[in-house]
């Protein structure tokens, strides 16, 4: 242990050593950077965090995203595409999701295998702020991020954050809070119109959670889950058959054993499945077939990136969810 962290302190130095060295060099030719010693209109600003306050002198140039899905999602939602950002290809075809596609178009980041952060090549970039308010192990690498560049973390810890507070913060980072606002108005009108355009959702209730490719049914029992809070800003009401049930090591999620899938019915059951052959497994057990939402066709098969896009919200993710899921959950509960 002592071995590691002498060397992620001689990381740290020797990045801050080269970076300074870099930004010496090349600073002159920045033309979009505010002159040394100035300071543009709102800046510099700080921003407290949960790994500290972090302060960002002028608009930034260069940005690097640590975070797995947030981070990116909300500065390509305010127009700015960081130079690199963590390759999701585990769960997303391509690497990135279909609504950052969309909003970056053909100005996409950079790509980079998730398994340790790349300290030499982020440090190269030069980067002039590293958005980390997504990233679950921020703590352990936030002081070598911080020799880097300055560093935004999450407010009140990984995965704890609503969108509107991530966009805020990133926001606040980029110089563009006022984008920010009008940004979250315009998602969370989206939301409302389409409650309003679907009163038959008000006090709906629904299931919904992830099938393992073993075929382990796990369930949303917390309605404060981002999943469980996108569906209830519709109108629709979790559960009661599945909010008192023990968590897992997950907050928010419960276990659903093959003789207690009867838990899972309700005004709409969804679930999304991690393998084509954990939807078999499941789809054929006889007490699934049984179940009233699924006899009646209020059984929903949510796809991977459809589910993400509901769980790891956005100012670019929830108005991707509303136009998978409103129609779809409109006529699953036409059938009840």
């Amino acid at each position: 242990m002592s071995h590691q962290i002498g060397r992620r302190a001689a990381l740290q130095g020797a990045l801050a050593t080269s970076l300074a060295a870099a930004l010496t060099a090349c600073g002159n030719g920045d033309q979009a950077a505010a002159p040394q010693g100035a300071s543009a209109p709102g800046f510099p600003v700080s921003i407290p965090g949960v790994e500290g306050k972090t302060t960002i002198p002028r608009p930034p140039q260069r940005v690097v995203s640590v975070g797995q899905y947030r981070d990116a999602d909300a500065a390509v939602a305010l127009g700015v595409v960081p130079l690199i950002t963590p390759d999701l290809g585990k769960f997303l075809p391509g690497g990135m999701s279909p609504w950052l596609r969309a909003k970056a178009g053909d100005h996409l980041p950079e790509l980079y295998a998730d398994t340790q952060l790349p300290f030499e090549r982020i440090a190269a970039l030069r980067p002039d702020l590293i958005l980390g308010t997504d990233r679950p192990t921020l703590a352990q690498d936030y002081r070598t991020l911080s020799a880097i560049a300055p560093t935004v973390s999450s407010a009140a810890g990984y995965n704890k954050d609503t969108w509107p507070v991530t966009t805020r913060r990133v926001g606040t980072a980029l110089g563009r809070r006022i984008q920010a606002e009008k940004l979250i108005a315009d998602v969370e009108a989206q939301v409302k119109a389409a409650k309003t355009a679907n009163p038959g959702f008000s006090g709906r209730t629904f299931t919904i959670g992830p099938v393992t490719g073993d075929g382990t049914i796990t369930t949303i029992s917390s309605a404060k889950d981002a999943s469980a809070l996108f569906f209830g800003e519709l109108g629709l009401v979790l559960s009661p058959k599945v909010t008192s049930l023990p968590q897992t090591s997950i907050p928010g999620r419960s276990q659903v054993s093959p003789e207690r899938l009867d838990l899972l019915d309700a005004d709409v059951l969804v679930l999304t499945y991690t393998t084509p052959g954990s939807r078999a497994q499941t789809e054929a057990q006889p007490l699934f077939q049984q179940l009233a939402a699924v006899r009646r066709g209020s059984y929903l098969a949510l796809d991977l990136t459809t589910a993400i896009a509901l769980a790891f919200p956005s100012a670019l993710s929830v108005p991707y969810g509303l136009s998978q899921c409103v129609p779809k959950l409109a006529a699953a509960l036409a059938r009840h």
